[in-house]
């Protein structure tokens, strides 16, 4: 026994850079099947989390044309007839929970010797419950401050951190374009949305200070409504679309609205990650079977520069089911060395990738399972036509030769 293993250890390393090539072949495999499902998972957790602050039940009539593009809504054509009456004649609609006109543009924001260029959206009290915003500090708008044009305002996470620090900023005044505005609440950290925008780093005030003082427009960006039942979300939208219609004086085919479903933008996200992930499977897999095609390559050389040792040994009584198992051991160990390393390196991957992505930080079991059994796999496959060549080996031609 402890002769067998001398001719495994001794026919594995006598060939150290052909050993390491090997190993490298499925290291690569490994770590790369295991990587990109980590990446797979972390997307679909991250797809989920969008979610909930862009839930199905979400519908947004969009000023001009817009288009859905890897799941973003991406605008086109930017119209100006999007009026805040045209929100408040969509209340009558029966089935909509919470509506809010939304305006949006860029600022500069300073507090003391701090600035910055943030988002400003324009919203109403409803805004932040269509959107399930958290509140970490502070309160939402009251319907009073939107209709007396209050400059208010709810800071984003990002947003307060960068203006105020560690200093609590309820109460303090901040200045939007040189216009003051009184903090009154702190968004909690929510992240990106599923239409790709950070919602941490914005500014929440009023529409109608918004429309009046801060930009000097009498036009809506769009407008973002949920309803009650997800069931009724099709009929909802055929109300919608019939009264913009009516009240823009335009017929289907040269509208100047857009009417999007969230789903809509989440399914082609979810599409977008699944065929993502299908492929890098796709794409570790083949890296996994090239590098036990090579482990084969390798194997099959080793037995043709080891006729001799082959040979002596069944000359000295070695079996065919010795000089296969030698060889099945060896090409599995390759594969087995190179599987565990290209787990840790898969592992250390994820560890560095997913947080400089911004990617949930996920170690999905299946994925890890599944490299080792294919690894397994992959090495017997690749062991068993060097291996089988090794027995059809006849000592004795080899001794008539002289090797």
């Amino acid at each position: 026994m402890f002769i067998k293993y001398r001719l495994l250890w001794g026919g594995l390393f006598h060939k150290k850079l052909r050993l390491l090539l090997s190993v490298i072949g499925i290291i690569i495999g490994v770590s790369s099947l295991l990587l990109m499902n980590s990446f797979g998972e972390s997307a679909k957790l991250k797809t989920l989390k969008e979610i909930e602050t862009f839930g199905p039940e979400v519908i947004m009539v969009v000023a001009g044309s817009v288009r859905v593009h890897g799941g973003r809504a991406i605008q086109t054509e930017i119209t100006t007839t999007l009026k805040p009456d045209d929100a408040e004649a969509l209340r009558k609609v029966k089935g909509i929970k919470y509506l809010s006109p939304v305006f949006n543009g860029d600022a500069i924001v300073r507090y003391l010797g701090n600035n910055l260029t943030t988002i400003i959206n324009g919203v109403n009290e409803e805004y932040i419950l269509i959107r399930k915003f958290p509140l970490a500090e502070g309160r939402n708008f009251l319907k009073d401050e939107i209709f007396g044009y209050k400059k208010v305002a709810i800071l984003g996470y990002k947003v307060k951190n960068q203006l105020f620090g560690n200093e609590d900023p309820m109460g303090k005044i901040i200045l939007i374009n040189k216009l003051p505005f009184r903090v009154i609440g702190v968004l909690a950290p929510i992240g990106i949305d599923a239409s790709n925008a950070d919602q941490d780093d914005q500014i929440l005030i009023p529409w109608s200070v918004a429309l009046s003082a801060l930009y000097n427009v009498d036009y809506i960006r769009s407008i973002y409504l949920s309803v009650e039942s997800l069931e009724e979300i099709s009929f909802i939208e055929k109300q919608i679309n019939e009264i913009l219609l009516k009240r823009h004086k335009v017929s289907e085919r040269n509208k100047d609205f857009q009417i999007i479903k969230a789903e809509d933008i989440l399914e082609v996200k979810t599409q977008t990650t699944k065929l993502f992930s299908s492929l890098v499977k796709s794409i570790s897999i083949l890296c996994l079977l090239v590098g036990a095609l090579g482990v084969t390559a390798i194997m099959t050389l080793s037995v043709n520069e080891r006729k001799k040792e082959i040979g002596i040994r069944k000359a000295l009584g070695a079996e065919d089911r010795d000089i296969l198992l030698q060889f099945l051991m060896e090409s599995i160990f390759i594969t087995l060395l190179g599987g565990i390393i290209g787990v840790l390196v898969g592992v250390a991957g994820s560890l560095i990738l997913l947080p400089l992505f911004n990617y949930p930080l996920v170690f999905p079991w299946s994925p890890i399972l599944i490299s080792s059994f294919l690894t397994i796999i992959f090495g017997i496959i690749a062991g068993i036509y060097p291996a089988y060549k090794a027995t059809k080996i006849d000592p004795i031609i080899l001794l008539r030769q002289g090797f």
